[in-house]
């Protein structure tokens, strides 16, 4: 018998702004739907009448089921309750209702100044720098230039160290990573960074870094000496612990830790570096 199909369903997000937040807001209700095939198209940065026309032609030409908006302006709001009414497609506001809690409740007016925005941009755009930043000092790149890093990473190699940079990126951290090799010189550079409160050092249990190493095998088609090799892989970690003590770096222990528990580690105790400092 024939697998039957499952059509997918389209949901349009309207944003005057990246539309991030309401993205991820309604990826969360609609992981709550495993029965259907459902896909999130964010239309972005629509701030004015013409682009709203624009964009409802092309939801109604593309055969949306669904419409979420996070739009502030008052002429955008009315746009869209409008113009889905007409093409016959439901809209949720995803701003109205918390933001008519918020006045309820705290007895203010809201500004609907779109200009408040701005704000959020400048921290999309830091966001954006700090990825770039990253991308420019992973795996040992940029060495040179490490004043500008806010967090620094070192560790054996397949320590997660790149996953989680990226992770913190994402959350406007510039990160830099450095892989340790007991056979690799990289100079004065961690010399240099000792005692410093950026550093996190990354150790693992011997056996798991093992396990991760041998699923790398396949990826990298040559296995370098000894990089599966337990014996050696404890001698590495062994190595890898001493230099953070010599160098009073925070050790962080990723064995039993996803990388965004990780990050999460890293941010909260960088950021109570930042408060002592």
């Amino acid at each position: 018998m024939a697998e039957k199909k499952i059509a997918e369903k389209k949901i349009a997000l309207i944003s005057d702004s990246t539309g991030d937040l309401g993205e991820r807001f309604v990826f969360a209700l609609t992981t709550q739907l495993p029965s259907e095939k459902l896909a999130i198209v964010k239309f972005n940065f629509v701030t004015d009448m013409d682009e709203l026309t624009y964009v409802f032609k092309k939801i109604h030409a593309g055969g949306y089921y669904l419409i979420f908006h996070t739009v502030l302006s008052e002429e955008l709001k009315n746009g869209i309750e409008t113009m889905s009414r007409e093409k016959k497609i439901p809209a949720f506001d995803l701003t109205g209702p918390p933001t008519d809690f918020l006045i309820k409740h705290l007895k203010v007016k809201p500004s609907w100044d779109v200009k408040s925005l701005h704000k959020i941009n400048e921290t999309y755009d830091k966001r954006i720098n700090a990825m770039e930043f990253t991308t420019n000092h992973d795996d040992g790149l940029g060495l040179g230039n490490l004043k500008g890093a806010e967090i620094i990473l070192i560790g054996p190699s397949r320590t997660s160290k790149t996953p989680t940079s990226i992770f913190l990126a994402i959350k406007g951290f510039r990160v830099a990573n450095i892989p340790i090799v007991q056979s690799v010189d990289v100079g004065d550079t961690l010399s240099d960074l000792a005692g410093d409160q950026r550093v996190f050092g990354f150790t693992i249990k011997p056996e798991k870094l093992q396990e991760v190493r041998n699923k790398r095998i396949p990826e990298l088609g040559i296995t370098p000496p000894g990089y599966t090799d337990l014996e050696i892989i404890y001698q590495e970690v062994e190595w890898a612990e001493k230099m953070y003590r010599k160098y009073k770096w925070q050790t962080v222990d990723i064995t039993d830790r996803a990388i965004e528990e990780t990050a999460a580690l890293i941010e909260r105790m960088i950021r109570k570096y930042r408060l002592i400092g």
